[in-house]
């Protein structure tokens, strides 16, 4: 029998539906004739629809959170520039954190930590929903610090000025270390490439199933075959580092991979109010 972690359930949520130019989330497309996949090139103008996703993990000392997905009025908020790049295509009440939250019988107060897989429009456009309660905040240091250096510079782009004036004065807890367990079974794991402060979390469930969630930092499955990212890769260093770390991790037994914008994500795992064990 594995040992007991404490985690019981793990949720997946649905944030609604993101849309770009595939050279945002699809590795070089030169690449693909070295894998003998020709037929990707034609696509390479063609928009991609990717789902915008958060994980919930139901644990004997509490609820952990990881991202909030983008903000509900996204539409009319973001700036244009960034709207006319990476729309939201697909948002409804139902994807409202609050409403994603309510299928599994809870409130945002009952969220004991809010785990950030980096501070971009998509992952953290609902945290405001938790300020109130004084939810802590959990990001890595260097997130803070690449968001808050882009917006004071008028940088506009992924860190949106509505996520992060809603979000002076909550309860943030800046981590600064490469590894930080959380709860027994619930890992917070450093990887940058994608931004310089971007985590991974993986948890591990009473049953012994681990779930590793990437973020960002892997977009589309099409990763884990050639190693290589579209044009948010920031750091390729910190990428292939962090690769190789992912790939370890998934050569344990009963370890699976949840990324978070897999277009096929739905048919691979159910939504909440479904669960994971």
């Amino acid at each position: 029998m594995p040992q007991e972690t404490g985690v019981k359930k793990v949720y997946l949520l649905d944030y609604g539906v993101l849309a770009g130019e595939p050279g945002w989330f699809i590795p070089n497309p030169l690449l693909y004739v070295e894998m003998g996949d020709i037929g990707r090139i034609a696509e390479k103008h063609k928009w991609i629809e990717i789902p915008v996703t958060g994980a919930l993990i139901e644990h004997k000392d509490g609820y952990v959170l990881f991202d909030t997905g983008s903000h509900p009025e996204a539409s009319k908020t973001w700036t244009q520039a960034t709207w006319q790049v990476f729309p939201m295509v697909k948002f409804t009440d139902e994807n409202r954190v609050e409403n994603q939250l309510k299928l599994v019988g809870l409130k945002p107060e009952d969220i004991t930590f809010i785990v950030l897989s980096h501070m971009h429009l998509d992952h953290l456009g609902q945290a405001y929903v938790f300020k109130d309660a004084k939810t802590p905040l959990i990001v890595h240091k260097k997130e803070i610090q690449n968001a808050l250096y882009f917006y004071w510079l008028n940088r506009i782009g992924a860190y949106q000025p509505v996520d992060l004036e809603a979000l002076k004065g909550a309860n943030w807890y800046p981590i600064d270390v490469t590894y930080f367990e959380l709860l027994p079974g619930v890992e917070i794991l450093w990887v940058g490439a994608h931004t310089p402060g971007s985590v991974m979390l993986r948890t591990t469930t009473n049953e012994g199933n681990s779930y590793v969630f990437t973020g960002d930092f892997t977009h589309l499955p099409q990763e884990l075959e050639v190693e290589n990212k579209g044009w948010l890769l920031a750091d390729l260093d910190e990428y292939i580092s962090g690769m190789k770390l992912l790939k370890l991790m998934l050569r344990r037994p009963k370890t699976n991979v949840v990324i978070s914008h897999d277009p096929d994500l739905w048919s691979k795992y159910p939504k909440a109010p479904k669960f994971l064990t």
